[in-house]
Formats: structure tokens, sequence, C-alpha cells
């Protein structure tokens, strides 16, 4: 059972009120100027707008918070503390330059303030439902490069775990982003393995890397004509190594997406959800498997 659900929640309601906040103060600043002010000053309008495309982008982020079923308590307190600080400011304005504005302006501060509150109560008590995952993921970005990885222990011995890992075919039964797995040619290190994703849409991956009983590692092909995804550079290694009570898998995707800055930011925001929640699934399945099978 979820445990992310209320935070979600309080999320997605905070999402569509950045949102139309958002466009309002983006589209019509002039009249918020006017209907705010004492004394509206002719910079006030530029300022509604950049609030507008800030309030706008933070939407998104949300948006994909939503999104995203395996949230983390410190992903939603990061959005709390950033609606704390509305709060503040509000508060601030109305005590300190309660003079600068119109009654109806003291009106709109106090009532957004008040609202993003409730938001901010919401996503709290729901922040502290969310319960740890077994499978530990994270989603960074360095030199250009984003950097996906799990972990996840199993009770199981490394050479069960090993044998699960190097099942190429069965990849395909426990990755949500493919349909079906196929080896092409070789074994070990130089291994040809062709991989589809669910609409048929399909890529090559070579093994440059392997290690009998710890890891190996693939990159792909993103170089062929009919890679179909935006990325210039994919690699990925998995390996398993001992602990006390049976093994621990790790799972570690390095990609670089192509485009402008822009475009590379735009894809960061999504992979850190895309990301995240594919090796998750993946990690809890691989590990029902690998516990089922050092049973049996």
């Amino acid at each position: 059972m979820s445990t992310t659900k209320q935070a979600r929640t309080f999320l997605g309601l905070n999402c569509a009120f950045s949102t139309a906040t958002g466009f309002i103060v983006l589209v019509f600043p002039e009249t918020l100027t006017e209907s705010m002010f004492q004394n509206p000053a002719g910079w006030l309008p530029l300022l509604f707008q950049g609030l507008g495309l800030g309030l706008l982008i933070f939407a998104l982020d949300l948006f994909l918070m939503v999104r995203n079923p395996f949230v983390t308590r410190k992903e939603v307190q990061l959005i709390v503390l950033a609606d704390m600080v509305w709060i503040v400011g509000s508060i601030a304005l109305l005590v300190f330059g309660a003079h600068f504005f119109t009654f109806t302006g003291m009106v709109a501060v106090e009532v957004v303030a008040i609202l993003v509150a409730v938001f901010a109560i919401g996503q709290y008590l729901g922040a502290q439902k969310i319960q740890p995952l077994a499978s530990r993921a994270s989603v960074t970005s360095q030199d250009g490069y984003v950097i996906a990885s799990v972990r996840r222990a199993v009770t199981a011995p490394v050479s069960a775990v090993w044998n699960v890992m190097n099942d190429h075919p069965g990849y395909a039964d426990v990755a949500d982003n493919l349909s079906k797995v196929e080896v092409l040619s070789g074994d070990g290190e130089g291994m040809q393995r062709r991989c589809y994703g669910p609409k048929g849409e399909h890529w090559t991956e070579t093994c440059d890397l392997f290690e009998d009983g710890r890891s190996f590692g693939f990159r792909i092909h993103t170089d062929a004509p009919d890679y179909p995804y935006p990325i210039e550079d994919l690699k990925g290694r998995w390996s398993v190594k001992p602990i006390a009570d049976g093994a621990e898998f790790s799972i570690d995707i390095t990609a670089r997406p192509k485009g402008n800055f822009l475009m590379r930011i735009l894809f960061l925001l999504a992979a850190k959800q895309q990301f995240k929640t594919i090796l998750i699934n993946l990690a809890d399945s691989w590990s029902e498997r690998m516990e089922r099978e050092a049973k049996a």
C-alpha cells in the first residue's frame, strides 16, 4: 500500500493553485499592480511577471512529484519549507509594508498565504506517513550526465542473485520500460543483446564490462540511426556484493541527454520521476524473484 497518497494529494492541490496563480500573475501584471498597490510603480508589472514565471516552474516540479508514487519524505519537506518561506514573506509584507497596499491588495496577500498554509500543513502531515522504501533509489546530475541508481538488500546468497541478474530474457519481466530482451551473440564481455520498448521501439546494447559473479555493464548504441530516445551517451552497470544477511545488488545508469541547456534541464526533471520509478519497481520485482529462487 502506498504511503505517499496524502502527501501527493496536497501537492496536487498546491500544483493546481500555483498554476492558476502563476498564469494570472503572468498574464495580467498591470491589472494586479493597479488594484493591489496605493502608488503603482512602473517596475511592479515586471516583478509580477517574474513571480508568475517562477510559480509556473514551481508548479511543474509539483506536478512531477504528484506523478511519482515513490516521492520521498525529504522531497515533500522541501516543498513545505518553500511554502513556509512564502508565508513568512507574506506576513512581513503585511506587517512592515501595509501602507503600500490597497485593501484589495492586503486581502489578496492574506488569502494566498492562508491557502499556502493549508497546503503546507497537509503536505507536512502527509510526509510524516511516508515510509522508507526497501529499494534505495536516487537521480542526480553531474557534468551534463544524469546518474540514476538503485540499491536493494535481499535475503539470498550472491550466487542466486547473480543467476537472476544474468537472466537477460527475464529482464523484460521486471523492467517496466521493456517488453522483450533477446541475446544476439556472445557471452560475458562483448555479448550483444537487443531490447524492445513497450511500443515496439528497440535498440542494441554491448556488454563492455564483465566480472563473473560480481558485475557487468552494457553500453547502449545511442548513435544508431533508429535509436528512439533523445540521449547521446548511455551506460548501465549491474553489480552484487555479499552482506551480513545475504546480498545487495545495485544498478547504476548514466545518461547524457541531447540538446541545449534547457533541453537537458527538462530531461533531468522528467528523469527524476521516470528513472526512479522504473528502477524501484525493477528492484522490488527482482528481489522477490531472487528470494523465491533462493528458498527453492
